[in-house]
């Protein structure tokens, strides 16, 4: 495995390791970070992804499967969502990952947008 392999698969595992105190994203996350996918609209910056809405009904998170190479990465993430209204939802997400100059610094996000929908509703 090289250098930037295993320096991206370190990044990654941090980032998942803290996803859900989020204070420690600081020093992984790109300033230009960018965020993209299935989204309701691209978003650019750090301060822009880390407010995202979306992190405040996770519950928890569970990597089933990740792959590296170099500085791109995949890593297929199984959500515990929490609605406002109350409602559960176990959700896989395919992260498409990019890391530039030590830090991550881009993610397009695939998943079900309709049962994600259905789910907020």
């Amino acid at each position: 495995m090289d250098n930037r392999t295993e320096e991206t698969r370190q990044l990654l595992t941090r980032y998942y390791d803290t996803l859900l105190r989020r204070k420690e994203w600081n020093e992984l996350l790109s300033h230009d970070f960018l965020l993209t996918g299935t989204v309701a609209r691209e978003s650019r910056g750090r301060d822009s992804y880390m407010g995202n809405s979306f992190f405040s009904l996770v519950r928890g998170a569970k990597v089933k499967e990740m792959l590296v190479v170099g500085e791109s990465a995949f890593a297929l993430v199984n959500y515990d969502l929490l609605s406002p209204k109350g409602k559960t939802m176990a959700s896989d997400i395919a992260e498409f990952w990019k890391a530039k100059d030590g830090r991550l610094n881009s993610i397009a996000i695939f998943f079900d947008t309709a049962a994600f929908r259905a789910f907020l509703a």
